[in-house]
């Protein structure tokens, strides 16, 4: 029964896959693609099981301290006579594990297929952007190097959220370009208020990081009067509204409370210090402008003096990948004036920028930053082949 189930999740993961490359009219690269991403996962997924039991973790990864809580609370769920009440107050992924471990048995397999799931699913919609940004050959680069982004692929197979935090954030750009582009179908409505509802149920706190950018839109086209007034108002009149949730609001209050507050900071230095990558300078900074202190922690961080100050072996796995990472960063800054001139990719780079500024509210340690800002790395991606970009549109000019 277990193996049937689990090939169900799989085989529903190429499905909807494949349905969104056919509803976007894809090459047949795309699919390709994605069924490369799913086979990576697997594989690194199987490794890390074993290695796991050899290890003596029961299937719990090394370091998976968040996966362990997720798992007891959910168990303690189900045992009790109403697992709904039982999980009151607990993070709402832990309903979900719950809720799976009620109706498909106690098996953590199960939960972390369909984060796999999740994680594939970006592949298509990561082609999509980057070929309405700048073509074909950068929706292509984009969901390549999502299919072998390290971190990604960890956190794609483990029982944590990060996951589906990131598929939302992706969907939510689609919404976002439409606004920028000043043109809306109802396929990109739909994944947008999708993407949205992701993020305020898995981590309502990044609703911010959705409506920083999209009020930047409204804003910038209400100055250059490139779209009507009404428009703009039915648009802040909803944003207001949606983001203004009572649930939400009242979540993302507690967290900028959390994060700007002596009393608040001061927690959440305790809860960084107990863990083994707590970043101690930010530790030691006020609690008014602590987040604007670790905002370069959350876009560089580590930083080459970090890479060798933590045992585990996923803190190598970030140093390997930032050095990655500050080459790509070279090479946007050095095509800045691309993203001057193409305004749905500067759109997209300021929503990955209003990620990182929501991190920069989280906790001031190594491993709760470089999970958290995944998904600004994401949407970073379909931007990697703007330098080409700009060599072709002098070509164009030259002609």
């Amino acid at each position: 029964m277990s193996m049937n189930i689990y090939f169900l999740i799989v085989l529903l993961t190429l499905t909807l896959s494949t349905f969104i490359s056919i509803l976007f009219k894809h090459p047949p690269i795309v699919i390709q693609i994605f069924v490369l991403a799913l086979s990576v996962r697997i594989i690194i997924f199987l490794y890390l099981k074993l290695h796991s039991y050899q290890l003596g973790l029961d299937g719990f990864f090394p370091g998976d301290v968040d996966a362990y809580a997720y798992h007891r609370e959910a168990l303690e769920a189900i045992r009790s006579a109403s697992w709904i009440q039982a999980l009151e107050g607990n993070l709402p992924y832990a309903h979900f594990v719950a809720f799976l471990y009620k109706t498909l048995g106690v098996d953590m397999i199960i939960p972390q297929l369909f984060n796999l799931g999740a994680s594939v699913l970006v592949v298509p919609l990561l082609f999509e952007l980057g070929r309405r940004i700048n073509g074909v050959k950068a929706g292509v680069i984009a969901s390549l190097l999502w299919s072998v982004f390290p971190s990604a692929i960890y956190w794609s197979v483990s029982l944590l959220k990060d996951s589906f935090l990131n598929l939302g954030m992706v969907l939510a750009a689609f919404l976002i370009l439409g606004i920028s582009q000043r043109k809306f179908n109802r396929i990109d409505i739909f994944l947008g208020f999708c993407g949205i509802i992701l993020v305020s149920y898995m981590r309502p706190q990044f609703l911010l990081a959705i409506a920083l950018p999209m009020l930047t839109i409204i804003g910038y086209q209400f100055l250059k009067g490139k779209t009507s007034f009404l428009r703009n108002m039915i648009l802040i009149l909803c944003c207001i509204g949606f983001f203004g949730a009572a649930a939400s609001g009242e979540v993302i209050r507690d967290r900028l409370e959390d994060s700007t507050t002596t009393e608040g900071v001061e927690h959440t230095n305790d809860i960084a210090l107990k863990g083994g990558s707590a970043i101690h300078f930010l530790t030691t900074v006020p609690a008014e402008v602590k987040w604007i202190a670790q905002l370069p922690f959350s876009i560089l961080a580590p930083f080459p003096w970090q890479w060798f100050n933590f045992g585990q072996m996923i803190y190598f796995l970030t140093a390997f990948e930032m050095i990655g990472w500050y080459f790509i960063y070279v090479y946007m800054w050095k095509n800045k004036s691309w993203f001057l001139g193409n305004k749905t990719g500067l759109f997209l780079l300021i929503y990955a920028f209003s990620v990182f500024i929501a991190v920069s509210f989280s906790l001031p340690n190594l491993g709760s930053i470089y999970r958290y800002r995944l998904a600004a790395l994401t949407l970073l991606l379909p931007l990697v082949y703007a330098k080409s970009a700009g060599r072709k549109s002098r070509k164009d000019e030259n002609k």
